[in-house]
């Protein structure tokens, strides 16, 4: 199997897709070859061309990859809500193994593949009980777990990560993500209580992107250098680039 790496969140909504398109644009920087997949998107918006999947969009300019976004993004849904959810109200039909299959050809063609789930790990996918941990444990990448910086992310990360370990996939590390301005007690001790409680190394804490005309409009370059300086990236690059 190639190399590749699988960002899951604890959460909707906790830079999930800034942290991946860092650490792709971060990656690639180095000289890197560098794949991204995001197999599912909801809340994609609908142009006269159809459904744009903003964040595969996001990932595809972050590690200027050269595959087309049907590729990268292959199932597409419009209403904000759970794949499979958004999927039965669309008349659409999602398949574990297809996911597993748009995976695993962009992985082919790249030295690592950053692929991004939906949501947490128990976010349903498919029509019967297939969920995101589901398709991690098919695509067989270990797992970068990202969460929020904020209050309440202690037990929400951990959970996640004994989740994935309970179902035997390795995770390499947490990143957290600072998603609203400030910083409290919380902020401050919680990277620390994370690590010691979750027992996996903690790659950084990403900053408030805002600050810096973050969110997705971001450029590549300057999201780059946010992440080389925030992160520990040569956890990954031992692990995976040989």
């Amino acid at each position: 199997m190639s190399r590749g790496l699988f960002v899951t969140g604890t959460d909707t909504g906790v830079g999930k897709t800034l942290v991946a398109g860092g650490v792709a644009a971060a990656l690639v920087a180095r000289g890197v070859d560098v794949g991204v997949a995001k197999p599912v998107e909801s809340g994609c918006l609908r142009t006269s061309n159809g459904l744009v999947p903003t964040d595969a969009a996001f990932l595809k300019r972050m590690a200027s990859a050269p595959e087309p976004l049907e590729d990268i993004c292959p199932v597409r849904l419009e209403a904000p809500l759970a794949p499979a959810v958004a999927a039965e109200r669309e008349g659409v039909t999602i398949r574990l193994d297809e996911l597993e299959a748009a995976v695993r050809s962009v992985a082919s063609r790249h030295a690592l593949t950053l692929c991004e789930g939906a949501g947490g790990l128990y976010v349903p996918l498919d029509g019967e009980r297939g969920c995101v941990i589901d398709l991690i444990r098919r695509v067989g990448f270990p797992a970068l777990v990202v969460g929020r910086l904020g209050l309440g992310t202690i037990n929400h990360t951990t959970l996640t990560v004994r989740a994935l370990q309970a179902a035997r996939v390795d995770v390499v590390g947490v990143v957290l993500s600072q998603t609203a301005p400030g910083r409290g007690p919380a902020e401050e001790t919680n990277p620390a209580a994370v690590e010691r409680l979750t027992g996996v190394p903690l790659l950084g804490v990403v900053p408030y992107l805002e600050e810096l005309g973050g969110g997705l409009e971001i450029e590549r370059e300057a999201l780059a250098a946010v992440i080389e300086e925030a992160l520990d990236l040569s956890i990954i690059l031992k692990q995976h680039i040989k």
